[in-house]
């Protein structure tokens, strides 16, 4: 039987090591392959659909620095013990990506915090879906090259699908244009990671601890000057930062951290976009709201265009 298994290229399972050879490298390979990368991707879009009302309701009694202060602060404190070994032989160049890549999640973080504080969950869920527009036409500018019409496409349905999911009787408002601004930077952050780790070997655990970090101190320092106190957090407050804390940021950012190294920033946008169908799932879930025929339409739009967009990119 070994010698009919040997002639076949197989190798008899006769072991434990034989087996636990095997399940470690179909690990490996499910590991590396596309699908665990854009069901990942799926996820993360999935948790942040949760988020913008969880955001909200925080900002709405503590101010935004010192939220962001203690969010991305709890989040680090829980990766430096699975990230230390990697951190301390980290290169200079892994450094310097990290530190570029805190600024920039700093920035995305801070005018998205403070455009949801001055906007409805809404209007936030629909501007910030406007980064996946803006993905191909940065990746573009960065690697001088000509995007794809097809992907354009794509990403204008989900466009015009979160629109028809989210708006009704839209009206702008100074917390618009800070999504819109956050929507920008995180398009430019999804380019400049896959541009600045491409090829490189660079742990990506310690990248994301690097890159939390950095705004933990940012937001932590300026927050200093708010005067900011704990006694007056609420038990509540802890809860939902601990949820933002270990999922939405410590989970989410080391997922797409990991995967957009995999693929393109074009094809994390479309995957991503999927976001305010998630959050229309849960309200209708969690919440008991209905949604209206055009809703449940916009809804499909984004689905077809995730698809569709994932066979392009």
């Amino acid at each position: 039987m070994e010698n009919i298994l040997q002639q076949a290229g197989l190798e008899p399972l006769h072991s434990a090591d034989s087996r636990r050879s095997h399940i470690v490298t179909w690990c490996q390979k499910a590991w590396k392959s596309q699908w665990t990368a854009d069901i990942s991707l799926l996820l993360v879009a999935l948790i942040w659909g949760t988020t913008y009302v969880a955001s909200k309701d925080v900002v709405s009694s503590v101010p935004v620095l010192e939220f962001l202060g203690i969010r991305f602060a709890l989040t680090t404190i829980l990766m430096l013990p699975l990230t230390m070994g990697a951190i301390r032989s980290a290169d200079t160049t892994t450094w310097i990506t990290g530190i570029v890549l805190g600024l920039s999640l700093f920035s995305i973080f801070t005018l998205e915090t403070f455009g949801v504080a001055n906007t409805s969950a809404a209007n936030a869920g629909f501007i910030i879906s406007l980064f996946a527009v803006m993905v191909p036409i940065v990746d573009s500018m960065v690697y001088r090259r000509r995007p794809k019409i097809g992907i354009f496409g794509a990403v204008g349905l989900s466009v015009l699908g979160t629109a028809m999911l989210t708006l009704h009787g839209y009206h702008i408002n100074t917390g618009d244009f800070l999504m819109l601004g956050a929507a920008l930077c995180r398009a430019i952050q999804m380019t400049i990671t896959k541009k600045m780790t491409d090829g490189r070997k660079m742990d990506s655990g310690a990248l994301t601890t690097m890159q939390l970090g950095m705004v933990a101190v940012g937001s932590g320092i300026v927050s200093l000057f708010q005067h900011p106190s704990v006694a007056h957090l609420t038990p509540s407050f802890w809860l939902i930062t601990g949820y933002l804390a270990v999922f939405a940021t410590m989970f989410a950012f080391f997922v797409q951290l990991t995967m957009i190294r995999r693929t393109s920033p074009a094809r994390v946008a479309v995957l991503m976009s999927s976001e305010p169908v998630f959050a229309a799932a849960c309200s209708v879930l969690l919440l008991g709201e209905r949604l209206s025929v055009v809703s449940m339409v916009g809804g499909l739009c984004i689905v077809v265009a995730m698809l569709w967009g994932r066979r392009l990119s």
